[in-house]
């Protein structure tokens, strides 16, 4: 397969062709995966019976309480449908899951603390603070070095 990318300051948006001669099966994959970039750029979510779109990167974290998610930005809180582990495949590579009830955004962290029991205190910049165990603390490290 074929890939040109052509770079245009005039387009106003980003855009993919796909050219073939039939539309096969290794064409339909390239097109839901394009497809799906684009859904996981923003997350359906409600807050006071309202229902907005969100875009996943100004979520710092997701986490469950009285058994609903809860999607906190740096203002705000949602609930998103679904659980936890649902709304983390619709979520980008830089969100990782912390413990069986958490997830955070990579990039929100803002400071970390080992504590002498081997668990993790994560501080992230809109204040909150995440706690993980041993048992995520190698993915932690992985994902953050």
């Amino acid at each position: 397969m074929k890939v040109e990318v052509h770079i245009d300051p005039h387009f106003q948006e980003e855009a993919v062709t796909i050219t073939a001669p039939t539309l096969s099966a290794r064409v339909e994959q390239v097109r839901d995966f394009v497809e799906m970039l684009d859904q996981k750029e923003r997350l359906r979510a409600k807050k006071e019976g309202e229902t907005y779109l969100v875009e996943a990167r100004l979520f710092h974290r997701f986490y469950i309480e009285n058994r609903q998610v809860v999607g906190e930005t740096k203002d705000d809180h949602f609930i998103l449908t679904g659980p936890l582990y649902q709304v983390s495949e619709d979520l980008p590579s830089y969100f990782l899951k912390i413990s069986q009830s958490e997830i955070i955004n990579t990039k929100e962290i803002d400071h970390l603390h080992f504590t002498t029991s081997g668990s993790v205190q994560i501080y992230l910049k809109n204040g909150s603070l995440a706690y993980s165990s041993r048992r995520y603390l190698k993915a932690i490290k992985e994902k953050l070095s």
